[in-house]
C-alpha cells in the first residue's frame, strides 16, 4: 500500500492560490484524527521508503516555504489533534524574517511573494516560531533563495544546498537529509548533484509512494478544497493500481 503526501503552502482565513482556509484544514485534520490516520515523520517516512517501517493508514503531510501563516493558523490545529506535519524552508527568507520583527499579514501568495521583498518578517516564519513549532513540525530544505534571489545574492546550486544545510544545523541543530525542490523543477544533472548532500528528494508531481527504496522523486499531493475531497485523494493514493492509473490521467 502506498503512502499519500500532502503537499500544503498557506493556511488563511479564506482559500485561495494554494491555499486551504482555516475551516477547510481543521476539517481535514479532524478528517485524519478521527479516521485513526498516523502522521508520519520526516525520519518514519524515510525509513519507510527504504523498507524498514510497516504501517497502515499512515499520511505525511508536508508543508512549502515557511510562511508564518503556518504558525499562525496551522499549528496550532496539527497540535490540537495531536498530528505531525513536515515544513521545508527557504532558509534566506527565514534569516531576513528574524532580523527584524513585524506584525503578521495573511496574505494570498502572489501578495505574499512580494511582501518578502519589502518586510519578510511580516509573512515568512522567524527561528523563534519555529522553535515553538518543533513539538510538531520537523524542518528540512527548500534551498537556500528558492532561486528567486530577492535579496541581491544569487547561487549557485551547489551553495543552494550547503547554506541551506549550514543553516538548518546552526539554527535547529539538524543534518537534513530531505530536499524539496523550488517549483518542482528539476532535471537528472541536478538529482544527481542534490544527492551529494540531501537523501530524499520531493517533487510538486502526483502519484505513488511504495517502499521501494527510490529516494529520487518523491510524489505530493496538493491539498484543494474540503476533506471530502481529501478522502477521495487518500483512496486513490493509498492504492498503488489506482494511484498510478490516476497520476498518468492528471499527473498534476
Amino acid at each position: 500500500m502506498s503512502i499519500p503526501v500532502l503537499m500544503y503552502h498557506h493556511v488563511l482565513p479564506k482559500s485561495g492560490f494554494i491555499a486551504s482556509s482555516v475551516d477547510e484544514f481543521e476539517k481535514q485534520i479532524k478528517f485524519l484524527a478521527e479516521n485513526g490516520y498516523k502522521t508520519l515523520t520526516s525520519q518514519e517516512f524515510l525509513e519507510y521508503k527504504k523498507g524498514n517501517l510497516k504501517t497502515k493508514k499512515a499520511i505525511f503531510i508536508t508543508f512549502d516555504d515557511g510562511w508564518r501563516d503556518n504558525f499562525v493558523y496551522a499549528y496550532p490545529i496539527l497540535k490540537k489533534y495531536n498530528l505531525k506535519a513536515t515544513c521545508f524552508l527557504v532558509t534566506e527568507w527565514v534569516e531576513k524574517a528574524s532580523n527584524k520583527k513585524s506584525e503578521f499579514k495573511p496574505l494570498f501568495h502572489n501578495e505574499a511573494k512580494k511582501e518578502v521583498q519589502v518586510n519578510p518578517a511580516s509573512v515568512i516564519l522567524n527561528w523563534e516560531e519555529i522553535e515553538k513549532m518543533r513539538n510538531v513540525f520537523d524542518f528540512h530544505s527548500h534551498t537556500h533563495s528558492h532561486r528567486d534571489f530577492y535579496f541581491g545574492n544569487e547561487y549557485s546550486w551547489d551553495e543552494e544546498f550547503s547554506l541551506s544545510k549550514e543553516i538548518l544545523k546552526t539554527r535547529l541543530g539538524i543534518n537534513s537529509a530531505h530536499l524539496c525542490w523550488p517549483r518542482g523543477k528539476y532535471d537528472k544533472n541536478l538529482i544527481k548533484l542534490a544527492k551529494n548532500y540531501y537523501e530524499i528528494l520531493y517533487t510538486t508531481k502526483r502519484g505513488i509512494n511504495l517502499p521501494d527504496n527510490n529516494l529520487d522523486e518523491i510524489k505530493r499531493i496538493a491539498v484543494k478544497k474540503d476533506e471530502k475531497w481529501l478522502k477521495k485523494q487518500i483512496f486513490i493514493f493509498s492504492n498503488n493500481l489506482l494511484g498510478k492509473i490516476y497520476s498518468k490521467v492528471k499527473p498534476e
